[in-house]
């Protein structure tokens, strides 16, 4: 199964872990989509550093195709990108949910959602509360 090609645009919102795995091991997850993920999110280097705790200085080197991608950063970036995709939808448009994610809110500790990028769990809990606005939770 070779996904790359139409792997921004295949990529289910509401990615399961099961789906995470058979992208991770038949997709080449690489600089192309990495480029594709900054162009989406409008997000620094520095940012998408942060989101996934590597050095701003490995975020440009993975953009410009010197090191390949490693496992942890992939299978954060195809969660984001499912997030983004369920974002998209429930709040209309992609830059509607950049408004959201970048404003502190209550829910969240008065936290931006966007800082709980920075782990597994806290993006499936951001992927978790979207789900509930989506059906009438008001977060």
């Amino acid at each position: 199964m070779d996904t790359t090609k139409d792997l921004i645009r295949d990529i289910p919102a509401n990615i399961s872990d099961s789906q995470v795995i058979t992208y991770l091991h038949s997709a080449n997850i690489g600089t192309r989509q990495l480029r594709q993920f900054k162009t989406l999110t409008h997000a620094t280097d520095k940012v998408i550093s942060e989101w996934f705790n590597v050095s701003e200085k490995t975020v440009l080197n993975y953009r410009s195709s010197k090191t390949k991608l490693n496992i942890n950063f992939k299978e954060k970036l195809l969660l984001l990108f499912s997030l983004y995709k369920l974002g998209e939808r429930v709040f209309g448009s992609k830059e509607e949910f950049n408004d959201w994610l970048e404003k502190p809110n209550f829910h969240f500790n008065d936290e931006r959602p966007e800082h709980f990028f920075k782990t597994i769990s806290g993006i499936r809990y951001i992927e978790d509360r979207i789900t509930g606005i989506e059906y009438g939770d008001n977060v």
